[in-house]
């Protein structure tokens, strides 16, 4: 598995740093570690100023200097939380120090490495102006061509996560990933489906129960081979499981579960939509990173 791990020194990059040793060790192979510096912002501002070539060179070549020391001791963080992890396994760390837009530095060297995942910090977002605006957090979510994992808090094994599941080929991927990338012993897993109301409100009032019974019975049934499915799959490869089917919107139930269980770790499957399609459709993966307390892990499809 390689991942690369977007760091700046903050608090929350730190704590996406530990979690290479905590949750990922299991198949952790390569680490990047990034960091991007935006040097139009600087220079732009100083010529504004009225600064002479010299100092804009001088100041580009300090910022140059604090990457690196956040790159070095980003290097001799992850180094010491994967070799602190239970299997310990023989791991590549690089650094790379990059310029430009962070969301755009970082999405660029995704395509040009193609790893598995992408991990960084997220201040979060408290409002929908944030949301409608957008983050570097967001814009790396809903442009990866990977998936990304959203670090909001610490994560501490054995880790509560929900992994939200739907029936889709998305679905399907985050499973999948969740076999592959994380040990029984660090997780125990919450698994999510949310039954969706088909029915508008009026319904109840002009339709007899037998009749909204039979309209709505189909999809709760689904929803049980669904979750008796993936519970013993999981439960086979040594997972600690908890099913839990919900009826209601997919965007409310899943935030309301996660407040309610105190999870630590979201699980999603984006399908991958872009431009018009995921405005007029919406993201729901995109919108649980959004207003989740919890740190979310987004599966999203690679290109083939």
């Amino acid at each position: 598995m390689n991942i690369i791990c977007a760091v700046d020194g903050s608090e929350y990059a730190n704590w996406g740093i530990e979690i290479l040793g905590s949750l990922f060790h299991r198949s952790l192979k390569e680490v990047i570690l990034l960091h991007v510096m935006d040097t139009n912002p600087v220079k732009a501002g100083l010529k504004k100023e009225g600064a002479r070539a010299t100092k804009v060179k001088k100041f580009i070549s300090a910022l140059e200097k604090h990457g690196r020391d956040v790159l070095k001791r980003a290097k001799a963080h992850a180094e010491l939380a994967i070799n602190q992890s239970k299997t310990k396994p023989f791991v590549s760390i690089r650094c790379v120090l990059a310029k430009g837009h962070a969301a755009e530095v970082i999405i660029r060297e995704a395509e040009k490495r193609t790893p598995h995942l992408i991990i960084l910090g997220s201040r979060g977002m408290a409002d929908i102006k944030g949301y409608l605006m957008g983050s570097v957090s967001r814009k790396v979510l809903s442009y990866a061509p990977c998936a990304v994992l959203m670090v909001k808090e610490p994560l501490l094994t054995p880790a509560k996560a929900l992994l939200a599941l739907d029936g889709s080929g998305a679905s399907r991927r985050a499973a999948n990933a969740v076999k592959k990338w994380l040990d029984p012993e660090d997780v125990s897993i919450q698994i999510l489906s949310a039954v969706p109301q088909v029915l508008t409100d009026i319904a109840p009032k002009v339709l007899p129960k037998a009749h909204l019974l039979a309209l709505t019975e189909p999809f709760y049934h689904r929803a049980e081979e669904l979750t008796s499915q993936y519970r013993t799959m999981f439960i086979t490869e040594g997972y600690e499981v908890h099913p839990e089917i919900r009826k209601g919107n997919p965007r409310e139930v899943i935030l309301e579960s996660i407040r309610k269980s105190k999870v630590q770790l979201a699980i999603l499957g984006s399908k991958g939509l872009t431009g018009p399609e995921r405005f007029q459709m919406g993201s729901v993966s995109e919108w649980v990173a959004a207003y989740s307390g919890c740190s979310v892990l987004v599966i999203r499809p690679r290109p083939a």
